[in-house]
């Protein structure tokens, strides 16, 4: 192992410092302590940092902000919703596209840097990169390993998406540390003597997210007590009221409305039009740090905005420190909210609560101190000596504590004897009883980790061949997320009611991080034990639910015991090839090479049970297929014709076979293209990850890649509008590019 450094990931601002006998924090390349969390591209080149943020002057679309937000959560999340909508207003705080990931699923999203997707992992891992290189050069060596902070709520999919930033980058995770224990660290080794005992509360207002815990110090021992916070309550509100509050009293002042200066923004050239929302980020900023030391500030911002008539309409506002107060007091009484919320869930009295340390930028303000003091005391209230520092401090102290070489030394005074960490959420595993989905708790929050249970559960079918594995956690308000999917293969025949072992594991073995993980054997048989391949979100999410759907698909669709029991051989042979592979090993590539290879030997099957069937057969599976697929867009009186026809083929009433079947197929005329278009959309899928040869190759690629999507759209809306002529020559030019690709597939 060679040097081992701890990192601050922030939101706004990362951090990043290493110890020997004292701690250090390492300046950037720029000779900065703070390097912005920012990633832009300029032509070809990524930026990173400083360089980046400039760029929000000359092409904010190209900028990537605030990334930390969007780590392993959903598209659908109503948080990236918010920021979404951000980026569409003209004065919105967010000006990049944020996208559904191409190949993944509702819980996976992506961000575009000139066009091309990226993770907010391969985003993060930039950011990374950049502290890992400069640190290198400011410890003249290799820097293997990290102690990488997060917020203390994070979840599994969170943390996850941390941990693989971080393989991105080339870096070790030595612990995924929460961010209020690395402070609360820090504040141990800098202000407790050896035999003190204290209880801490954390209180981290930081650019992006708020985060609190509370920990007990004990003569060089820290236990993680209890959680709270909100991921969406950072200085970007605060900056985003300022902002808001400034245009407001610029428009009472020369007498337009809101709309109206959106389009004064709007009808400047590209060029002026970056230059002025860089400007007025950037000035935002400095009205907020001038206002946590002087009574009032001006905000000039002059000679870019024009009004209607060509006039120079600038902007020169005076804001004093109380206008100021007013407008943030909502948020930081939020904070006060959240602190009762967790005293409360934790059954402490505030009387338990020694110290409340304010950490984090946010915390400079001075209204956040004046208003906790009221709340409960000065002498309770401690403001940390390097608030937007020592969260990096804490984890270089851990770092140095992991570290395979650490020897104590006596005259060490920063030294940390034990860090008992605990689970921040509930765990619970998803089982179905006599057709309803139920949830059973298996691990407890708070419980501290390393952590092992076992629970037993019985299969409910004979000879089942596949047990799925979904685990949940409570993340807010009683709302369940799913955490991860897997599945176990039985093998041999096996009666119904035979118990299995399921292990969960939370900081057991090698991984000593808040991630789940399971393994499972018959009950009496634990050398067969197997540990599950879990899903995390992104391409192998959406591989491993089109496995879990296609159970079903197979028990409705399959018209024979023989169709049935291949497709869930079928099911089986790529569950266990996805296990083989391994979590750590298995890459995109394979995911979306088994993807496709599930679909086409999937519908061999299917075809294989067509040959030599009656008409009626034939024409009953595929109506069953259209209601499954497209029950949303098939004219609901339609649908109710097939089902019907379908009763009557099925049961043999009626003795007009041969009619039924032409009623049939005329009710389902041109309805087959929806589903040309849906398997359009799955070949550019597939094409998407086919490696490119060259940059011309990756530039084409991509072109054909939204063309086939466009196409596969617009072959639905003119079918949907019965323009079938023009859908049929969509679907011969599509053919022909999906024919070039087929050769290298």
């Amino acid at each position: 192992m060679k040097k081992v450094i701890g990192i601050d990931l922030g939101t706004t601002n990362s951090v990043v410092a290493f110890k020997t006998k004292s701690v250090e924090i390492l300046r950037n390349k720029e000779n900065q302590e703070l390097t912005r969390s920012c990633v832009g591209q300029k032509d070809s080149e990524i930026l990173v940092g400083r360089s980046a943020f400039q760029l929000l002057k000359r092409d904010p679309e190209n900028t990537i902000l605030s990334v930390k937000r969007l780590m392993g959560v959903g598209y659908n999340d109503e948080m990236t919703q918010k920021m979404i909508a951000e980026t569409h207003k003209v004065r919105g705080y967010y000006k990049y596209a944020i996208r559904q990931l191409q190949g993944g699923t509702d819980n996976a999203v992506a961000v575009l840097l000139k066009g091309k997707q990226y993770t907010p992992e391969q985003i993060s891992a930039e950011i990374l990169k950049k502290l890992k290189r400069d640190a290198e050069e400011r410890l003249n060596d290799e820097v293997t390993h990290a102690v990488i902070t997060v917020p203390a709520y994070f979840t599994d999919k969170q943390k996850n998406a941390t941990k693989l930033a971080a393989k991105y980058a080339g870096l070790k995770v030595q612990k995924l540390l929460a961010e209020p224990t690395a402070a609360a660290i820090a504040y141990g080794v800098d202000e407790l003597a050896p035999g003190d005992a204290k209880t801490v509360l954390i209180y981290d207002f930081g650019g992006g997210t708020f985060d609190l815990s509370i920990l007990n110090i004990v003569d060089g021992q820290y236990l993680e007590m209890g959680t709270g916070g909100d991921r969406w309550l950072g200085g970007d509100d605060i900056d985003n009221a300022l902002s808001n509050y400034i245009y407001d009293k610029t428009c009472e002042e020369h007498g337009i409305d809101s709309d109206a200066i959106d389009d004064l923004i709007n009808n400047l050239s590209s060029k002026n039009k970056f230059r002025f929302l860089s400007d007025f980020r950037e000035k935002v900023e400095q009205v907020k740090i001038e206002l946590s030391s002087a009574n009032s500030s001006e905000f000039i911002l002059e000679d870019i905005l024009e009004d209607e008539n060509g006039d120079s309409l600038d902007i020169n506002i005076n804001i004093s420190r109380k206008e100021f107060e007013n407008l943030i007091r909502s948020f930081i009484q939020r904070s006060i909210d959240l602190i009762e919320e967790l005293v409360r869930k934790m059954n402490y009295d505030m009387d338990m609560i020694d110290n409340i340390l304010l950490v984090g930028g946010t915390s400079c303000i001075p209204l956040v101190k004046e208003m906790l003091v009221k709340k409960y005391g000065s002498d309770k209230i401690k403001i940390s000596k390097k608030p937007m520092l020592a969260i990096a401090e804490g984890a270089a102290i851990l770092a140095h504590r992991l570290d395979d070489n650490f020897e104590a030394a006596e005259d060490d005074d920063t030294q940390i004897d034990e860090v008992i960490f605990t689970t921040s959420h509930d765990y619970f595993i998803k089982i179905n009883v006599d057709g309803e989905d139920k949830r059973e708790k298996v691990l407890e929050k708070q419980t501290p980790i390393p952590f092992k249970v076992s629970e037993t559960f019985k299969t409910t079918s004979n000879n089942q061949r596949l047990i799925a594995i979904e685990i949940e956690n409570d993340v807010e308000d009683g709302k369940y997320e799913s955490v991860a999917l897997g599945f176990y293969l039985i093998e041999g025949d096996i009666p119904i009611n035979s118990s299995f072992v399921f292990d969960f594991k939370i900081g057991v073995g090698e991984d000593n991080n808040d991630i789940v993980h399971v393994s499972v054997y018959p009950q009496g048989e634990k050398n067969k034990s197997k540990a599950i391949t879990l899903s995390r979100g992104g391409r192998d999410e959406k591989t491993l639910n089109i496995l879990n759907n296609l159970v079903q698909r197979a028990i409705k669709e399959t018209k024979t015991r023989e169709g049935e029991a291949k497709a869930i051989d079928l099911i089986a042979k790529k569950v266990r090839e996805i296990n083989n592979i391994g979590i750590e090993k298995i890459t995109n590539e394979d995911w979306a090479r088994i993807e496709y290879q599930i679909e086409e030997e999937y519908q061999e099957i299917i075809r294989e049970e067509g040959e030599g069937n009656s008409a009626k057969d034939s024409i009953i599976y595929f109506a069953k297929r259209m209601i499954h697929e497209f029950n949303s867009v098939i004219n609901s009186a339609d649908v109710q014709v097939m089902i019907s026809l379908i009763t009557k083929l099925e049961t043999g009433e009626g003795n007009e076979e041969v009619l039924l079947t032409q009623l049939m197929q005329k009710t389902l005329g041109d309805y087959g293209k929806l589903n040309d278009a849906l398997n359009i959309e799955g070949f550019a899928e597939r094409v998407m990850d086919l490696p490119s040869t060259s940059a011309g190759d990756s530039a084409k690629k991509q072109r054909d890649i939204s063309s086939l999507q466009n196409m596969a759209q617009q072959i639905k809306s003119k079918f949907l509008a019965q323009q079938s002529g023009e859908a049929i020559s969509l679907l011969q030019e599509a053919e022909l590019i999906m024919e070039v690709y087929r050769k290298r597939m």
